[in-house]
């Protein structure tokens, strides 16, 4: 008998169904077939058209570019991060959909990850590639649905909360160091609606402990976000277009408060402009929405801070650094030029923004030559937003 090339799933949104899919033995999305009864529950960057669908559905798998990746789907078995998700039933600690294959009874109170336990073996394989034991037998489900580039775990404490551990690119363990300064930053700005990032220990490659970090979850079964990225899918974006000016178009179509929006990003810009952030992509921002109702409760917590503060820019580099010139990956391409959407330029205290940097000293002792230059990178940064809340308008006085 010949192998079946696709196999049909619901993708359900809970215990809603909301379409009928192919999906290939790679896990391959092959043609769908909405139900227009559970439209709104669609998901929102899959509604434009059926591309955008196989774009949202390729983007739920994990990213093939993350570290540690190729092995972890050689020890388990599995040909590609698309037939990780299937066999995850596409799972999240993010959101509340997932794929039921068709004709077995599953509901959601049978496998959602925010009641059920599981071990997160993929995740646990990226980050400790030699000591990692496949427990996939010891669960009922995988834990395989996670974004980014970076070394992922998730589990579960004494207390049943669900938490995220992040590890770092190569030897140095800065990333993970750069989430609890941004933490101590935002916690000394008396700032409430962000991620805390707490550290911890993990084994890595060769056996030895390493500093990694933690946060937990902010999302549960009531609670869901929905990435920027995806909500730019619900529309047409014109060429050379900001996406800052289209996301909040679409914010506050559903029903964010423009005064909220614009708190929320003048906010983060001027402080991903202290920390050096060059990471703030469309999936590191996001809305938090309820599944059930499908109101939007407004802006995530900030999250995701880790690739700041020069971390993969090398030492004897590090004085040749124009600060006019930052690129990023957000709005638009230069950093400082983000800082010309903010609204409230003293949203951010400056005063309050004078930070400890003995925290870097629990990186590798080679590194430890880096924290005056960092430090004094970061002075600087504070100097020119000190300069900018008094009125200059920096990105026009930018050095070529």
């Amino acid at each position: 008998m010949a192998k079946k090339v696709a196999e049909e799933y619901y993708l359900m949104h809970k215990d809603i169904p909301v379409c009928l899919m192919e999906i290939s033995n790679s896990g391959e999305l092959g043609s769908f077939r909405i139900n227009q009864s559970a439209i709104d529950h669609f998901p929102i960057g899959g509604k434009m058209n059926a591309m955008k669908f196989h774009e949202w559905w390729r983007d739920r798998a994990i990213p093939k570019t993350r570290n540690g990746v190729k092995s972890a789907l050689q020890r388990l078995g599995y040909d590609s991060t698309s037939s990780a998700l299937v066999d995850n039933l596409a799972l999240s600690l993010s959101d509340c959909y997932w794929i039921q294959p068709r004709g077995e009874g599953l509901n959601w109170a049978d496998v959602n990850l925010f009641t059920n336990d599981f071990v997160d073996t993929f995740g646990d394989i990226t980050l400790n590639k030699e000591h990692a034991i496949d427990l996939r037998h010891q669960t009922k489900f995988n834990c395989a649905a996670s974004q980014g580039e970076l070394q992922k775990k998730w589990c579960i404490d004494m207390s049943g909360q669900r938490y995220m551990i992040k590890g770092n690119y190569g030897q140095s363990y800065q990333q993970s160091i750069n989430e609890l300064f941004a933490t101590a930053l935002h916690e000394k700005q008396g700032f409430s609606n962000y991620t805390s990032y707490y550290e911890t220990v993990l084994t890595v490659e060769g056996g030895i402990e390493g500093l990694g970090c933690l946060s937990y979850d902010f999302c549960s079964e009531n609670k869901e976000i929905i990435s920027a990225w995806e909500l730019l899918q619900s529309t047409k974006i014109r060429q050379n277009e900001s996406l800052y000016y289209p996301l909040k178009r679409i914010c506050i179509e559903l029903g964010i408060a423009e005064q909220e929006f614009d708190a929320f990003m003048d906010y983060e810009i001027m402080t991903d402009y202290l920390l050096s952030n060059t990471d703030r992509h469309m999936n590191n921002i996001s809305v938090v929405r309820d599944p059930d109702s499908l109101e939007i409760l407004g802006m995530a917590p900030i999250y995701d801070s880790g690739n700041s503060m020069f971390y993969n820019i090398p030492y004897e580099q590090l004085d040749q650094i124009h600060l006019d010139q930052i690129e990023t990956h957000s709005f638009i391409k230069k950093e400082i030029k983000l800082l010309s959407y903010v609204k409230d330029r003293k949203i951010v205290d400056i005063d309050l923004a004078e930070m400890d940097f003995s925290i870097y000293e629990k990186d590798l002792l080679e590194r430890h030559i880096r924290i005056p230059k960092i430090k004094e990178l970061y002075e600087r940064k504070r100097m020119k937003l000190r300069a900018f809340q008094n009125g200059k308008d920096i990105w026009k006085t930018e050095r070529y």
